[in-house]
């Protein structure tokens, strides 16, 4: 799923790369929708002149993108069963992993995610809950310490296990979510605007917001849900920030020692 922003980029890249030597005819894009982005009066800002800014409105756009694009259909006359879903932004992403789909189909579930377990239970991420009877997703900011610490009888913690975006639903259960309208989340961003005299400029902090839909949010339509933790540094490195613990570099770093465990040489270019 690209956006209109990078569409063009996206597939310029694949055809240079000769698709990465994988058939041609089974690679396919599709374009997620986009909402104009408001400064923090609540009014629309200017990309260009007579042109309002919008934004791609977040992954969970992907039910109704799938749908809209025709690839929905596509996959089920095809007789595809389940459909991996994962951040592109993530370069130990596993995309086939046949345990995942193994323990999920025989464990009769429609959907299913992986998780990470949060070491410092202060870390402000959001983690998998059940809320009112429904996975769900546990915003950080919702989170106290005395949660974080929870136990159940066994001694494993309940609120420690971190959303990384890599999911698997059914061709039924995308089906479903298709014709559901999921809620908008605020985010507020940097987003360059044209000023009152119709110069560019580019802001240094947040100054207007876009509305995203989440993907998560698709998990309360379903009764229970798969979930399986993994090994973060065999399955999580996500591309960020320019710095830190998710900058290109570190994630360069968990790539090559994943593979070199692995006894395989890996060779990048700069």
């Amino acid at each position: 799923m690209t956006s209109s922003e990078n569409h063009d980029a996206t597939v310029h890249y694949f055809e240079e790369k000769n698709y990465f030597e994988y058939p041609r005819e089974n690679v396919h894009f599709f374009v997620q929708e986009k909402l104009p982005v408001i400064d923090t009066e609540g009014k629309v800002i200017l990309d260009k002149k007579d042109c309002i800014k919008e934004a791609a409105n977040g992954n969970g756009d992907v039910f109704r993108a799938l749908a809209k694009s025709g690839m929905l259909n596509d996959m089920k006359n095809n007789g595809v069963k389940w459909i991996s879903i994962g951040g592109i932004d993530n370069i130990l992403l596993k995309l086939v992993d046949l345990l995942f789909i193994g323990l999920t189909v025989e464990n009769g579930y429609k959907i299913a995610s992986k998780s990470a377990f949060k070491e410092l239970a202060d870390d402000p991420i959001s983690v998998f809950c059940k809320k009112n009877g429904k996975p769900s997703i546990l915003e950080y900011a919702h989170i106290s310490n005395e949660m974080s610490e929870m136990q159940d009888k066994d001694g494993n913690y309940l609120y420690r296990d971190v959303n990384i975006v890599a999911h698997l639903f059914s061709i039924d259960a995308l089906e479903k979510m298709q014709n559901i309208n999921l809620p908008y989340h605020r985010a507020f961003k940097k987003n360059a605007f044209l000023n009152y005299e119709g110069v560019k400029e580019v802001p240094i902090k947040p100054n207007s917001f876009k509305f995203e839909k989440f993907i998560f949010d698709a998990f309360s339509y379903f009764d229970d849900m798969l979930l399986l933790r993994v090994n973060e540094d065999e399955e999580f490195a996500p591309i960020k920030d320019f710095t830190g613990i998710y900058s290109p570099e570190t994630a360069k770093m968990k790539y090559v020692k994943y593979w070199e465990k692995r006894g395989i040489e890996v060779r990048y270019e700069d």
